[in-house]
């Protein structure tokens, strides 16, 4: 019998087709972030089970105590949460994709990393934008952008590789008409947004990184 968790991929990835159709989108440009976080071991392998090898965490303790004991060569780990400076060397440690960055403290951090391991694959970096310019929320300002990139390549050697963004609850297809604007005037094709409950408009503006938790995995224990 057929799981909830793979009715539930092969549904996302059947809508993934039918809109990408609709707007005449490739269907492989999309890359779904299987949100990991708060779900549990036997979840995750489940997904496994349909090659499934993208996830995404937001913290690093949950993040090393789940994945050490999950051995799978092909995963890529995408780091979704707030990052401190202070946890950039160990986050860089486990992650193939740090989504977040928004200072130049964890910048300066990144690169000094990087300079000490050489040898090391580097992850691939997006610079978190606050896209609806909301006080509580975490990001490189609007305005800050153009000068944010700079700052990483010219003071830090650093390349933005991405872009993502958590837009307001409301009005979201404004927010990611401006962020689709906002990464082709600044040369960056990997935009990482939408969600469970936002990902077809984010689809529809260009988004190539679609972050899915509870649309895959159920609601969350917390």
């Amino acid at each position: 019998m057929e799981s909830n968790i793979a009715k539930n991929y092969k549904n996302l990835k059947l809508n993934i087709f039918n809109i990408c159709k609709k707007i005449n989108r490739n269907p492989s440009e999309i890359n779904i972030v299987a949100v990991s976080k708060k779900q549990n071991k036997s979840k995750i392998e489940e997904l496994l089970k349909y090659n499934h090898n993208c996830y995404g965490e937001n913290t690093l303790q949950e993040t090393q105590d789940k994945w050490s004991i999950i051995k799978n060569d092909k995963i890529t780990l995408h780091y979704i949460g707030a990052l401190q400076s202070k946890k950039v060397q160990d986050i860089l440690n486990s992650f193939n994709v740090i989504e977040t960055l928004d200072t130049e403290s964890s910048a300066n951090k990144i690169a000094k990393y990087i300079v000490n391991n050489p040898n090391k694959k580097k992850a691939k970096i997006y610079m978190q934008i606050n896209i609806g310019e909301e006080p509580q929320k975490r990001g490189v300002p609007i305005s800050d952008v153009g000068y944010f990139i700079k700052m990483c390549k010219e003071r830090y050697n650093i390349k933005i590789d991405g872009a993502m963004c958590l837009p307001p609850i409301s009005s979201n297809a404004k927010y990611f008409k401006l962020m689709n604007e906002i990464c082709f005037n600044n040369n960056i094709h990997d935009i990482s947004m939408g969600m469970s409950n936002d990902y077809v408009e984010a689809i529809k503006y260009g988004s190539t990184n679609i972050r899915i938790g509870t649309s895959i995995f159920g609601k969350r224990k917390y």
